[in-house]
Parts: structure tokens; C-alpha cells; sequence
């Protein structure tokens, strides 16, 4: 299975980022997330630069509905550097199987 791609809108350095939920379905059902560790990271330029930053459940992921395959990203304010980010989320069962749902990128933009 391939991840899915989310490109996430632009956000502007200094703005607040507003959250973003996402829902994990394989063949139009529900995963469940009781017991998962999600992680997603974003690096700078490429999927293999910089680590810029790296969310976790509790420290800027949240699950919504576990049963329903739903978690979100927090708001935070952003002060990354104008550039563009790139990302994925990556899921570890509590049965030990590891599967990467969405990745994409996120531009950050200077305001004036």
C-alpha cells in the first residue's frame, strides 16, 4: 500500500498553524488506532533533509476517535523557516506492524 499524498496549504512564518485532521481508512474502513504510536516528522528541502520537527501523541498529535481512524495535527505557531517541509505519518500497531498512511509538504512563506 502506497502512502496517500497530502500537499497541506501554505502557512505563512509566525502564523498559527491550524490543525489537520486525517482519517485512516483501508478499502473504506475505519482503522483502528486503539494502542498505536503515530509519529510524523518533517524534514527540510527533501524526504531525507533536516529533521525540522518530529510530532508524537501528546506533543502535537492527538487522536480523535481511535476507533474511527481519526487523530490530529495541534495547532502551534510556526516559526520554521521560510522553505519547504516535507512529511509523513508513520503508525506502529500494538501488534508491532508499521505502516506510513500520508506524506506530503508544506511550504512555509515569509509575510511581509
Amino acid at each position: 500500500m502506497s502512502p496517500a499524498i497530502y500537499n497541506m496549504p501554505d502557512h505563512y512564518k509566525g502564523d498559527t498553524f491550524d490543525e489537520i485532521t486525517f482519517t485512516i481508512k483501508e478499502d473504506t474502513v475505519a482503522v483502528d488506532l486503539t494502542g498505536a504510536v503515530i509519529k510524523m516528522d518533517f524534514r527540510k528541502n527533501t524526504n531525507t533533509g533536516t529533521l525540522k520537527q518530529s510530532f508524537i501523541i501528546g506533543s502535537g498529535l492527538t487522536v480523535v476517535n481511535a476507533v474511527g481512524g481519526v487523530f490530529k495535527l495541534d495547532s502551534f505557531i510556526n516559526d520554521w523557516d521560510t522553505d519547504t517541509y516535507f512529511y509523513d505519518a508513520e503508525i506502529t500497531f500494538a501488534d508491532g506492524i508499521i505502516r506510513t498512511y500520508f506524506k506530503g509538504s508544506l511550504s512555509v512563506n515569509q509575510d511581509i
